[in-house]
């Protein structure tokens, strides 16, 4: 059984660095003020992670921005806690090819979507989540800082406190600076 999930991960890592390749999207630094549609994914596994996200959705639908939130549920079926809503979209394994890529429509569009800011809350132990942020033609992507993974535009590096809320409270903070014009 290893070998076979060794071999779905070799291959995935494959068509990810492939896709990263082919990936043609407008790169361009956006501050908060600016930005009109911001994408956000995370792992909405538990109802605590998605309780923890309303939040962070809120502060930038109450700045009259365009949110999607799109969640990766790791399990089989979805529970009650994962039913779209406006701001809210998710996606669980039954989503996903052989080698973790997700599939369906409501991941079509998202990918599809110029975001102006894409936020990943994820770090890439979550594949699925990977293959989004690669594929995403989002125009600015924002995540957390790990070697050797170069698909964002802004990497956050978290030193002692590597909680959700201290990465949405440090982007928050930076999306702010970004770009700042006098007057």
């Amino acid at each position: 059984m290893q070998f076979i999930e060794n071999l779905k991960q070799k291959v995935g890592k494959w068509v990810f660095q492939r896709d990263l390749k082919t990936n043609m999207r407008t790169k361009e630094a956006c501050n908060l003020k600016d930005a009109k549609s911001i994408g956000i994914l995370y792992d909405a596994t538990s109802e605590e992670q998605i309780k923890m996200i309303k939040p962070f959705v809120t502060y930038f639908f109450d700045l009259k921005k365009d949110v999607k939130a799109l969640g990766f549920v790791n399990s089989k079926q979805l529970s009650y806690c994962h039913v779209p809503k406006l701001q809210y979209d998710f996606f669980y394994k039954k989503d996903l090819n052989w080698y973790y890529k997700p599939q369906n429509y409501i991941i079509d569009n998202f990918i599809k979507k110029e975001y102006d800011i894409l936020i990943n809350l994820c770090d890439s132990s979550v594949i699925p989540i990977k293959y989004l942020v690669a594929s995403s033609i989002a125009h600015f992507k924002i995540g957390i800082y790990e070697e050797n993974y170069e698909i964002y535009d802004l990497m956050l590096s978290l030193k002692d406190d590597k909680s959700m809320e201290k990465l949405m409270h440090e982007i928050k903070h930076y999306i702010n600076l970004i770009n700042k014009k006098d007057g």
